[in-house]
């Protein structure tokens, strides 16, 4: 009678926690957005956009996204292995004062507040890795670009992706957002600004 007891206690367990993980599953697939697109004048490059929209108490909340990494050639910004290759497919690497000149008029680099609320579309820091990457649902497509090193070696290319926030840490590090292949988790860090990283670009809203 016991044994008959816990088990259906156990099972009552399981199937509510299998139907609190659809409910999350299905939650983070429930967003609002709208493609776009927007052509940097400096050098005639036309990014994909996409705008964000989210009703919270009351308002309608937008934010409009690059669906891209930049690849605007700021002085002193890198390609991975400085191939050129790589750079037309994962956009160009920025030290952190350069990433802030990536950018064009109306846009900047995203703060850590933009981040959140581009992750709160698709279940929070646990669960959007899997819904940003290439090809998946969010249509962010971000990539695995990996990252440069002061001294010019490259790591992690194809193994995780690294953009900066606009969060200057301190006098010579700052914020960064970082995606790993087979994680579903959001990860932010700091790093030395003088590394080289992908940039994303969100424009200024009212």
């Amino acid at each position: 009678m016991k044994a008959k007891y816990y088990l259906a206690v156990c099972m009552v367990f399981f199937a509510a926690a299998f139907v609190n993980a659809q409910n999350k599953e299905e939650k983070s697939k429930k967003f609002s957005h709208k493609m776009g697109s927007y052509t940097d004048e400096r050098d005639g490059k036309v990014y994909t956009t996409i705008t964000f929209i989210r009703e919270h108490n009351g308002r309608t909340i937008e934010r409009t996204w690059f669906a891209e990494n930049v690849t605007f050639e700021v002085s002193g910004s890198k390609v991975y292995n400085n191939t050129g290759e790589y750079g037309n497919t994962f956009g160009r690497l920025y030290n952190y004062e350069q990433a802030n000149l990536a950018c064009p008029d109306g846009w900047h680099v995203p703060t850590i507040h933009e981040w959140k609320h581009l992750f709160h579309f698709f279940g929070g820091w646990h669960h959007s890795g899997k819904y940003l990457i290439e090809g998946k649902a969010s249509d962010m497509d971000m990539l695995f670009g990996g990252f440069g090193n002061p001294d010019g070696t490259f790591k992690g290319i194809g193994v995780h992706g690294n953009w900066w926030d606009n969060e200057l840490k301190d006098s010579n590090s700052a914020g960064i957002i970082t995606l790993k292949k087979g994680d579903e988790n959001i990860y932010h860090s700091k790093v030395g600004d003088r590394h080289y990283l992908s940039c994303r670009c969100v424009k200024f809203h009212n």
